[in-house]
C-alpha cells in the first residue's frame, strides 16, 4: 500500500466505509415510519459510521507507517466488519449491541446450545468470517488499482476530498443538531433512537439551556408517542381490571440510600414498631445501585435497561396509567426535582403537575425533608374529594451529605467534616454514624407520616410501603458510597409492606423491587398475570426468583446465593466478573459456566418488552 501513498489507504478506508454502510442497513428494521424518526435515523446512521471510521483512521494511519501491508490490513478489517455483522445480529436478537456479556454466552461451552443453535450456526459464522476476509482481500486489491490509475474511488477522493469532507462534517453537524434539539424539546421519534446505533454519542444540551437560555427542564411533557410507532411491547396485553369496591389508598415511602442493616429497633425506631404489623422482608434487593434504576424498579417493575427506551418514547408505566384510570389523586412529594434523574419524563410523565411537590423552598436537604412531610399530612389532613390517593415520599437527607438536625445526633462520635482523600476503613466509623443518624432523622418523618394516616383511620383502607431505592457502602467491601459495585451494602435494603387485614409476616427468602408492581396491581383489581407487564412477581407469592437482577449505567448484576455475576451493558465496560460473597472477584472461566443458563433466561427478559 505504501507505493500509492495516501490515496491507496484513502481508497482501501473508503471501499469498507461503503460496506459497513451496507452492513449497518440491518439496524433500519427497528426504524419506524414517522418521518421525524426516518430523517433523524438517516442522519444518524451516517454521521456515526464516519465518526467510527475517523477513529479507524488512527491505527490505520499507524499500520500504514510501519509499512504494513495486506498480512495486516485485510484481517483487522475482516475482523471490524464481522464484528459489525454480528452487532446487527445481536441487535436484532437481544436489543443490545455486542458486549462481552454477548461474547461470552457464544464462547462459553454450551452458550449457543442454549440459545438453540447447533452446528449449523457455528458454519454459517465461519463462513461470513471467511468471505468477508476474501471480500478484504479483493477490496485491497481494488483499492491499489484504483490509486495506481487514480480511477474509480481512490480519483474521486483526490479530485472531491474538499467536498466530500464538507459534506460529511454537515452531516454530523446535522445529525448532532437534531439530536440536540430532540433532547430539548423531548421529540420523542428521535430520543427513542438514540441507542440505535453502536457507540452512538448523543449531544445533550439540557443543561447549557436551562442555565444560559431560561429552558424549563421540568415543565410538563405533553407529547405520546403512537403505538404504531412505537418499539416497546409494552405492556404484552391491554389490561383486564375489575377494581375493587372500596380500593385501598397506597402510599410509597423513599428513603434514600437506605440500606438493609439499618433498619432496627435503635436507628429507626419509628419503622421497627410499625414492621411488627406489617410484611418485613429481609433479604430484598433493589434493581440498581443508584436512585436512577431503583426507583424505575419500584414504579415500573422491570428491568432497568428499559430506563431509556421508556425515557426516550417518555412511556408511562402502567401502574400510574391503571391507577389513573381509576380515578386515583396522584400526588408526589419530593425534597430533589424530579426532573433529574428524568423521572418526570418516566415513571410519573403522566401525573398532573399539580399533583407534583418537588421544589421544597427549605435551605438544607433536612429542611426540604421535613417540608415535604409537612406538604403530605396536610394533604391527608384535608382532603375532601372522597378519592383514593396514591401518594409517593422521596426523603434526601441521607443521600450524600448525611444531614440531620440538632437533636438527632444518637451515636458519636459522628465527622461532621470528611476529607474523602484520606476516608478508609479504619476512618469510616465517624461517618458511619453521621450516616445512621441522618436514617434516624428520617424514620422520624416516617414516623409522623405513619401517625397522621393512622390518626385518620387511614390504616384501615391505605397500603403503605417503606424502604429504601439502594443502599450505601462505608469500605465493607474496600469503597464507600453507591453506583460503585453490587455488594449486599449497596443492592440490598429493607422493605416494609403493610396491607390492612394482611397479616404480619417475615419473609425471607430474595425479594426484588420488581415484585412490588404485580403486588400492588393484584390490589387494584388487575387480572392480568405479571408477566404482561413486569419482570417481577407478585412479592407475596412465595414461589421466589432463580436469581434477582439489579442495574446500573453501563452494566448489571445477576444475584445468586449471595454471588453477583457482573454483566456489562456496552462493549467499554469490559468482561464478565463473578464475585462471592465478600464481594472477592472468583477467578477462572469454569465458574462462569454455571451461569449460562440464568444468562439466557437474564437476556430473553431484557428483551422480551421489546417488539
Amino acid at each position: 500500500m505504501k507505493r500509492y501513498g495516501f490515496l491507496s489507504l484513502a481508497a482501501f478506508l473508503g471501499f469498507n466505509f461503503l460496506l459497513s454502510l451496507a452492513i449497518g442497513l440491518g439496524y433500519f428494521m427497528f426504524v419506524g415510519s414517522h418521518p421525524a424518526e426516518i430523517a433523524f435515523s438517516i442522519a444518524a446512521y451516517l454521521s456515526n459510521t464516519f465518526i467510527l471510521y475517523a477513529a479507524l483512521l488512527i491505527p490505520a494511519l499507524g499500520l500504514y507507517f510501519a509499512r504494513a501491508g495486506l498480512a495486516f490490513y485485510v484481517p483487522i478489517f475482516a475482523f471490524v466488519q464481522l464484528m459489525l455483522v454480528l452487532d446487527v445480529v445481536v441487535y436484532k436478537i437481544f436489543r443490545f449491541h455486542v458486549n462481552s456479556m454477548v461474547v461470552n454466552l457464544l464462547i462459553t461451552p454450551g452458550g449457543l446450545k442454549t440459545l438453540g443453535q447447533g452446528p449449523a450456526t457455528q458454519l454459517l459464522f465461519f463462513v461470513i468470517a471467511a468471505s468477508l476476509l476474501g471480500l478484504e482481500a479483493w477490496l485491497y486489491k481494488r483499492a491499489l488499482r484504483s490509486a495506481a490509475d487514480k480511477k474509480g474511488i481512490a480519483g474521486l477522493l483526490s479530485r472531491k476530498w474538499k467536498p466530500l469532507l464538507a459534506a460529511v462534517l454537515f452531516l454530523v453537524a446535522l445529525d448532532k443538531g437534531i439530536c440536540a434539539w430532540g433532547m430539548l424539546y423531548d421529540n420523542i421519534y428521535i430520543t427513542g433512537n438514540s441507542k440505535l446505533f453502536p457507540l452512538y454519542q448523543q449531544l445533550n444540551i439540557r443543561s447549557f439551556a436551562a442555565k444560559h437560555l431560561g429552558f424549563k427542564l421540568d415543565e410538563e411533557v405533553k407529547v405520546e408517542i403512537s403505538k404504531e410507532y412505537s418499539k416497546l411491547d409494552y405492556p404484552k396485553r391491554p389490561l383486564e381490571v375489575k377494581p375493587p369496591k372500596k380500593p385501598f389508598n397506597i402510599l410509597i415511602i423513599v428513603v434514600d440510600s437506605f440500606r438493609y442493616d439499618v433498619m432496627n429497633k435503635e436507628v429507626t425506631p419509628n419503622l421497627w414498631a410499625f414492621s411488627k404489623r406489617a410484611a418485613v422482608f429481609g433479604n430484598h434487593y433493589s434493581g440498581g445501585n443508584c436512585t436512577r434504576f431503583g426507583i424505575f424498579s419500584i414504579i415500573y417493575g422491570v428491568y432497568g435497561n428499559y430506563w431509556f427506551s421508556m425515557l426516550g418514547e417518555r412511556r408511562s408505566p402502567v401502574l400510574i396509567d391503571a391507577l389513573k384510570d381509576q380515578g386515583y389523586d396522584l400526588r408526589l412529594f419530593a425534597s430533589a426535582s424530579l426532573s433529574f434523574p428524568e423521572f418526570n419524563k418516566t415513571c410519573f410523565v403522566n401525573v398532573p403537575r399539580e399533583g407534583i411537590y418537588d421544589e421544597p423552598k427549605g435551605k438544607s436537604q433536612a429542611d426540604k425533608d421535613i417540608e415535604i412531610n409537612a406538604r403530605f399530612i396536610d394533604f391527608v389532613n384535608n382532603r375532601k374529594n372522597g378519592k383514593p390517593y396514591f401518594a409517593f415520599i422521596f426523603y434526601d437527607a441521607s443521600h450524600g451529605g448525611y444531614e440531620y438536625p440538632p437533636g438527632f445526633e444518637k451515636f458519636t462520635p459522628a465527622s461532621g467534616q470528611v476529607n474523602y482523600l484520606t476516608l478508609d476503613r479504619a476512618t469510616t466509623l465517624p461517618l458511619f454514624n453521621k450516616y445512621r443518624n441522618s436514617i434516624r432523622f428520617e424514620d422520624s418523618l416516617v414516623g409522623n407520616v405513619l401517625k397522621s394516616v393512622e390518626r385518620g383511620g387511614g390504616l384501615k383502607d391505605t397500603a403503605v410501603l417503606v424502604m429504601g431505592d439502594h443502599g450505601e457502602a462505608f469500605f465493607e467491601k474496600g469503597y464507600h458510597g453507591h453506583n460503585r459495585a453490587y455488594s449486599a451494602e449497596e443492592i440490598k435494603v429493607p422493605l416494609v409492606f403493610y396491607v390492612p387485614g394482611r397479616a404480619p409476616a417475615a419473609v425471607k427468602s430474595p425479594t426484588s423491587h420488581m415484585d412490588i408492581v404485580p403486588a400492588l396491581m393484584k390490589l387494584i383489581g388487575v387480572k392480568n398475570p405479571p408477566a404482561d407487564y413486569s419482570s417481577g412477581i407478585d412479592i407475596f407469592d412465595r414461589a421466589g426468583h432463580p436469581f434477582i437482577a439489579s442495574f446500573s449505567w453501563d452494566t448489571s448484576a445477576l444475584i445468586k446465593d449471595g454471588q453477583a455475576l457482573v454483566l456489562p451493558l456496552e462493549a467499554y465496560r469490559g468482561g464478565l466478573k463473578l464475585y462471592n460473597a465478600d464481594y472477592k472477584e472468583v477467578p477462572g472461566r469454569k465458574a462462569l459456566e454455571h451461569y449460562i443458563p440464568y444468562l439466557v433466561n437474564f437476556q430473553n427478559e431484557a428483551k422480551r418488552f421489546y417488539k
